[in-house]
């Protein structure tokens, strides 16, 4: 899949430390939860880099490539929700991240109400693209070519937790539909709320696809 220059193409194993370098620098920058708990980017670039481990052998990772430099310019980060994460993940100190804590409460909330089987779910848990390529229609082509793939392979359902109203909006222009919201500003961890100086935001979106019936 081609499009002005850019080709939307299978994350590879090779593409991985490229894929969550740029990952974690936009995560880090302009994701709302990520901005208000300032999410440190070497954490977020190292919990990418380990589900895209799992993701390439997966297959349910895409990235959008510049055909002039070779360049990443923007990545979705997938994997089967069905399956355990990886036992590196382990190695990583998440217990004081309120990112995670919400994380963790929409998966489980997600869980609860699916019998969750490997094989069947698709978790969209990253999309970036580099600020230079913004309003291009990249994250939408990424989505698009992702869902594709995944209902290739037989994945029935996608869901993703969507953080800010821009995401939301493109979720919900490819089918998805919100199943639970948590508002910011009455979100709690360790009794504080973390996420008070989020403005001009719903609160992160829990929605989901079917992908085949």
């Amino acid at each position: 899949m081609a499009e002005s220059g850019i080709v939307f193409r299978d994350m590879s194993e090779a593409d991985n430390a490229e894929m969550s370098k740029l990952l974690a620098d936009v995560f880090s920058r302009r994701d709302p939860p990520a901005m208000a708990t300032q999410f440190s980017p070497k954490k977020l670039e190292e919990i990418a880099a380990i589900f895209g481990t799992k993701s390439a052998k997966e297959g349910l990772s895409s990235v959008a490539v510049e055909t002039s430099s070779g360049k990443i310019v923007g990545a979705i980060l997938g994997h089967d929700f069905g399956c355990p994460p990886p036992s590196e993940i382990g190695n990583v100190d998440l217990s004081s991240e309120p990112v995670i804590a919400l994380l963790d409460q929409l998966e489980e909330i997600f869980s609860k109400t699916h019998e969750v089987r490997p094989g069947e779910f698709l978790h969209v848990f990253m999309i970036a693209v580099r600020d230079e390529f913004s309003g291009k229609g990249i994250a939408q082509n990424l989505l698009q070519f992702c869902l594709k793939q995944a209902q290739k392979s037989g994945y029935s359902v996608a869901f993703t937790e969507a953080t800010n109203q821009i995401s939301q909006s493109i979720f919900r222009k490819f089918g998805f539909e919100e199943i639970h919201l948590v508002d910011y500003h009455a979100f709690e961890f360790n009794g504080r709320k973390p996420f008070q100086g989020i403005i001009d935001q719903r609160g992160c979106a829990l929605m989901e696809i079917q992908l085949s019936t």
